[in-house]
Parts: C-alpha cells; sequence; structure tokens
C-alpha cells in the first residue's frame, strides 16, 4: 500500500483485506451474552454481541475501512462525521454528523475510523465530540500513525478520559514533514481510495 506506484484497485483492495484482521482485534473485547440456538437437531446454546456498538468513520477516508467491520458484524450501527483538514492551519472543520439515536450513551461503544492519524486533529475532534454527547467507551482504528498525533491524542485526554480510550493501529510511521503528512506513509489515503 505504500508504494505510490499501487494502483487505486490494489490499494482499495489491500485496506479491504486489512480491515478485517482490525476488525477482528477491535472486536475481541466486545461483551458477549447467550442466546439459544436451534440447529436441525436439538437446542445448543451459542452467542451474541451484548453491547450496542457504533461505527464512526471520519469521512471520507475512514469508508475505506468500514467493509471489515461491517462484513463481520453485519448488526453493527453506523453513524459518519464529515472532518477535513484545513490546508492553511492544519485545524479539523466539521461539515457533516449524523448518529444513531440510542437510549444508553453511557453504555455504547464507539468505534472511530480513520486509516491516517497525522496531527490528530480530527480525531481529537471526533472523541470531544462524544464525549460532550455522553459517550464514554472509544476505539480508535487506524492503518498508520505519526507519533506526534499519537502525543497530541495523549497530551488532549488526560487520565480519566484515556481509562475510556484505546487506539489500535497496524504501524507507528516516522514522524510527519513541514506540511503535516506522515514519513514514510502511503500518500493521501482518501485519493488513493477513491482515485481522486
Amino acid at each position: 500500500m505504500r508504494d505510490k506506484k499501487t494502483s487505486q484497485v490494489d490499494f482499495k483492495e489491500s485496506l479491504d483485506k486489512i480491515s478485517y484482521i482490525l476488525a477482528t482485534e477491535t472486536f475481541g473485547s466486545l461483551s458477549l451474552e447467550n442466546k439459544a440456538v436451534f440447529t436441525p437437531f436439538k437446542k445448543i446454546e451459542g452467542k451474541k454481541v451484548s453491547d450496542t456498538v457504533i461505527l464512526l468513520p471520519i469521512l471520507r477516508a475512514g469508508l475505506g475501512l468500514t467493509k471489515g467491520f461491517t462484513d463481520l458484524y453485519p448488526e453493527i450501527l453506523t453513524s459518519h462525521i464529515g472532518i477535513y483538514r484545513d490546508e492553511e492551519s492544519l485545524k479539523p472543520v466539521q461539515y457533516y454528523f449524523r448518529f444513531p439515536k440510542i437510549e444508553d450513551k453511557k453504555e455504547a461503544k464507539v468505534i472511530i475510523l480513520d486509516p491516517m492519524i497525522a496531527t490528530g486533529g480530527s480525531v481529537i475532534f471526533t472523541i470531544q465530540y462524544l464525549l460532550n454527547m455522553g459517550i464514554r467507551k472509544i476505539k480508535v482504528v487506524s492503518l498508520l500513525c505519526a507519533p506526534e498525533g499519537i502525543e497530541a491524542i495523549e497530551k488532549r485526554f488526560g487520565k480519566d478520559e484515556k481509562k475510556h480510550l484505546e487506539i489500535i493501529t497496524c504501524s507507528l510511521d516516522e514522524k510527519l514533514n513541514e506540511k503535516g503528512y506522515i514519513v514514510p506513509g502511503l500518500g493521501d489515503a482518501g485519493d488513493r481510495i477513491f482515485g481522486t
């Protein structure tokens, strides 16, 4: 995926495959409850997810990580937040948000999808937005991160919020360059996913 010569089709296909691995890792901590299952021959006891789980891709690049999550857990609720990074200030700008109507927000588990955490601005904005709504169980799933982004998230959310927050990533890269891009990185994930 890092190779700049990789085609859009191969890039997207690779990201879809990686999304299954990330989903498996993320779903491993979900709570389960017993469920009666009737086979053709007898009743047995199975398991089902008991948590309210909400997938929250940060548009648009976050959509590239959804396949593994929705294929492995088709009942997952999906929300969307639209944020872009202002290229001058590198600050996040929100333009869209939709969230499912749920009764108990404190018990809901929200999984934020953002393939690349560079400055951390979009993820910090999203986490704070969720905390302001009353969400207390948050996981951030990313393909790769810059150390500066992780440090910014950890600095912004102290011990109290950090106990409700987990970051799952495939790679911690070297650094950000002077333009705020991850090095070595893989370019703009959204552009490479959608061929723009």
